[in-house]
């Protein structure tokens, strides 16, 4: 919806110029500007307008002595204003302008009433405390820096950037590399982090608090299939009906899978075809895939509803025109092929007037969706189980496992270090597999990292399950990578997503559910079920189908590209050693053939995006960002 950089200060009104860290994310709210100040606190603002496009939607909003900025979407707040209709009366038709009032009446437990996504920066001179909030999964980013003097905070870390020069963090990096994503709180830069899902900072006479706000209490339910059936699909159709609130035109990034569908559906049943779906074509990912559901499921649905559908051509033409612009747009690495996906539909929609989004993050984490949430794999990770924390970990015994059998390996670390293997679970030591003596390091934050977001986890479950508690911490891990994933390359675009399957009241709902239940049909098999009735049998039975570029087959086709990608890795082989490993390093040049295999398409994307990344943020030598990949490949020769 928006974004905002700014400071808080214990004695003065904070001294800085915010105009050109405003500036570096104006893409997050192209539609008005402002910078305020007051006691303490300075704050610039940039609006995208969804909830009253006049000026009297514009931030902050005050009641009192309380001054409120949001970023995000409360989606209940007609609801909340209506219960304070006489206490309380708006005078715009935004969904922020009843938060200073909720906060006075019931101090920080407003929070719990809200229905949403957002981070905001709560200001009470009366207390003279100040506050940053998150919501409940993160959707929404808010980071901060502690100077001497001020603590720093913006919607992106490039922000912050602009006002401070941050020194980077080499085990993030690692880290990042190591889980495909960032676990929050981290950033890529020392000192500097991401407010917790479900947490607030509290800032009062200088000092830093964190505390969490979001702490549900889940029971075990022993709700019928049928009872479940009904209860998830009332409130599902509430989630979708709360998200389609909007002054703008509101759209949907449809694939063939069962989530996007499925909210195509409900939404067409709710607004008819007042809705635009927008499909992404992945050039070869048919023959990388051997199947093209995304396109083919997408297409069908569409005419089926009567509803517009807009294509969407992702090729090695669109990687080499934007992979620069598009990695300097990220405050991480750019590992994930498939998030160009979010990049390429959200210009899409922006380019047909589309400014609301709806994706389907979160299904795999209610339902269980990944591949060891498989029944195979619950088959052997339960024979273990009860071995779970009564096996000491060896990196030795870990190393000989590896050379014998990659499957035992992974086994024997989720039972012996399963914080590191949690965090892992996505793409399990792609590149620090191979051996690395900065391990230690980064599995040493990891286990810290995890040992924190369990504790969160274990605090809200009154009942034992193995796997719904995996997914609980989710939210700290692969549920905060996507959603920052989805958040960075919509708002790149000045596009808001919102997710259905991220209604708290959904999300504590399915995790009451026992997990052997969702997933007695095989993976997601509970929803795919509960949807046979709602959506049509070539969707309910088709072969899940994942984004994954095949990069490795673009490169390949092309003999010139493919000799210029080599040369320009070896060139830059001493960033890998000093900002990753030099074991990473030393694989690339005497077995160069895992990165330059057909086989190794997630390797070889990551590893042409740490070096860009790098090039624009450590060594800072890539300064145009609008130059092509193929034109970068030609200045390192």
């Amino acid at each position: 919806m928006c974004g905002f950089v700014g400071a808080f200060n214990k004695q003065i009104t904070p001294n800085i110029d915010l105009a050109k860290a405003a500036a570096s994310i104006y893409s997050r709210g192209p539609d008005m500007c402002g910078i305020e100040s007051g006691n303490y606190w300075k704050v610039a603002f940039n609006r995208l307008s969804i909830h009253d496009l006049t000026d009297k939607g514009m931030q902050p909003f005050k009641h009192e002595d309380v001054t409120v900025y949001m970023n995000g979407e409360v989606y209940n707040y007609i609801e909340l204003e209506n219960e304070h209709k006489n206490e309380y009366t708006c005078r715009s038709g935004s969904d922020v302008e009843i938060i200073p009032f909720l906060y006075k009446k019931y101090g920080l437990k407003f929070l719990d009433m809200l229905n949403g996504m957002f981070a905001i920066v709560l200001i009470d001179e009366g207390k003279k405390t100040n506050y940053l909030i998150r919501d409940r999964f993160g959707k929404k980013p808010l980071y901060y820096h502690k100077d001497n003097d001020n603590l720093l905070f913006a919607s992106e870390v490039k922000a912050i950037k602009k006002l401070k020069k941050l020194e980077v963090d080499k085990t993030n990096i690692q880290i990042n590399f190591a889980c495909w994503f960032l676990p929050q709180p981290l950033t890529l830069y020392k000192n500097t982090f991401n407010v917790n899902p479900g947490s607030y900072l509290e800032y009062k006479n200088g000092n830093l608090v964190e505390k969490q706000w979001y702490n549900p209490k889940i029971k075990k339910n022993n709700d019928s299939e049928k009872e479940i059936e009904k209860n998830f699909i009332e409130l599902y159709n509430s989630s979708i009906s709360l998200r389609l609130r909007s002054d703008v035109p509101t759209g949907l990034f449809l694939s063939g899978g069962l989530d996007s569908t499925s909210i195509a559906k409900f939404s067409y049943e709710k607004i008819g075809k007042n809705f635009k779906a927008f499909t992404a074509k992945i050039t070869g990912k048919e023959k990388f895939e051997s199947t093209n559901t995304d396109v083919d499921i997408s297409s069908k649905l569409s005419n089926d509803l009567g509803i517009e559908n807009i294509q969407t051509t992702l090729d090695y033409n669109f990687y080499n025109k934007n992979i620069i612009k598009i990695i300097s747009n990220y405050d991480e690495i750019f590992v994930n092929s498939g998030v160009l996906v979010f990049y390429a539909l959200a210009k899409a929609a922006k380019e047909n007037n589309t400014s609301v989004i709806m994706t389907g993050v979160g299904g795999d984490e209610l339902f269980g969706g990944y591949p060891w949430q498989s029944m195979k794999a619950r088959r052997i990770n339960n024979i273990f189980l009860f071995l779970y924390n009564k096996i000491p970990y060896s990196e030795y015994l870990y190393k000989i496992f590896l050379k014998f059998n990659r499957k035992i390996a992974y086994v024997y670390k989720m039972l012996s270090d399963y914080g590191v293997w949690h965090a892992q679970t996505l793409v399990f030591n792609l590149f620090f597999n191979r051996g690395s003596s900065d391990k230690k390091a980064y599995e040493k934050r990891l286990r810290a990292l995890s040992k924190n977001y369990f504790n969160t986890t274990n605090k809200s479950f009154e009942f034992q399950d193995t796997y719904n508690a995996m997914h609980y911490a989710d939210i700290f891990t692969v549920m905060g990578g996507q959603n920052y994933l989805a958040d960075m390359g919509c708002m790149n675009s000045s596009v808001e997503n919102r997710s259905p399957f991220e209604d708290y009241r959904i999300f504590e709902y399915m995790m009451s559910i026992p997990d052997e239940i969702k997933i007695k049909y095989g993976q997601k098999g509970l929803l795919r079920k509960i949807f046979t009735k709602h959506l049509p049998s070539y969707i309910t039975t088709a072969k899940k189908s994942g984004p994954t570029m095949p990069i490795d087959m673009w490169f390949w086709e092309n003999g010139k590209i493919k000799a210029e990608v080599k040369f320009f890795v070896d060139a830059n082989l001493n960033l890998i050693s000093k900002y990753l490993s030099q074991e990473i390093s030393n694989s690339i040049k005497t077995d160069i053939n895992w990165l330059y295999d057909a086989k190794h398409s997630l390797r070889i994307f990551a590893i042409i995006s740490f070096i860009i990344w790098c090039k624009i943020n450590i060594s800072q030598e890539l300064k145009n960002f609008n130059i092509e990949f193929e034109q970068l490949l030609n200045y390192e020769k």
